[in-house]
């Protein structure tokens, strides 16, 4: 009998198992969420996005983050119920170098850019920003912002980001005191438009602008 035949159905049978692997591969993608958490800085999570037949085949994923982080080689095993999650944060957006290993022996080399994007709230808030102002000599004015809405909204909100007028020192300021509606003050001569980030405890951000008033 000859042996062509056998070698073909084995050529044929390594073939089907390498676009079956290939196929497997494709479906694979790795993919991130992200948290503004103020101060320019970002929570983020990047996870291996597939189906559950393929994380279960899944042992361990490697990730190599930036060099500026401690420990950047972090290894995520035998977590196929939360997708290999990694969960850290930071500034700045990089290229996530990810290798997948499987269980077979295989494994997969793939980046990810990392993107920051930020989800708007979840929840509709009767919210809005306000300011007093008070002249303290001939045009220099002490003032103050803060929010206004009913208590339930405020109760979802976590901390409030001020950004002020670039001449100001620190001009990017965080309140996170509830007991005074996230009350910023400072003195100034002159009006602008304060952009405002109002930061909820699910995660989501509610943005504003509000035009500085003095009377």
């Amino acid at each position: 009998m000859s042996r062509r035949p056998l070698r073909l159905a084995a050529g044929l049978l390594a073939a089907l198992t390498l676009a079956t692997a290939t196929s497997a591969f494709a479906a694979l993608t790795i993919t991130n969420t992200s948290s503004y958490m103020g101060g320019g800085r970002w929570a983020w999570k990047v996870f291996v996005d597939a189906d559950a037949e393929t994380l279960q085949r899944i042992e361990c994923v490697e990730y190599t983050l930036h060099p500026t982080f401690p420990d950047p080689v972090r290894r995520v095993c035998n977590q196929a119920k939360t997708r290999f999650a990694l969960s850290t944060n930071g500034w700045g957006t990089f290229t996530i170098k990810v290798r997948i290993e499987y269980r077979d022996g295989r494994s997969d080399l793939r980046e990810h850019q990392l993107a920051f994007t930020q989800e708007p709230a979840k929840t509709p808030l009767s919210l809005e920003a306000r300011n007093w102002a008070r002249e303290i000599e001939p045009g220099w004015w002490e003032w103050g912002a803060h929010l206004a809405g009913p208590a339930a909204d405020l109760e979802h909100v976590r901390c409030v980001e001020y950004t002020l007028h670039p001449t100001f020192p620190n001009p990017v300021r965080m309140v996170c005191s509830r007991a005074d509606r996230f009350l910023l003050t400072a003195r100034g001569w002159g009006t602008f438009d304060l952009k405002i980030k109002v930061l909820l405890k699910d995660g989501s951000m509610y943005p504003m602008t509000h035009s500085l008033k003095f009377r």
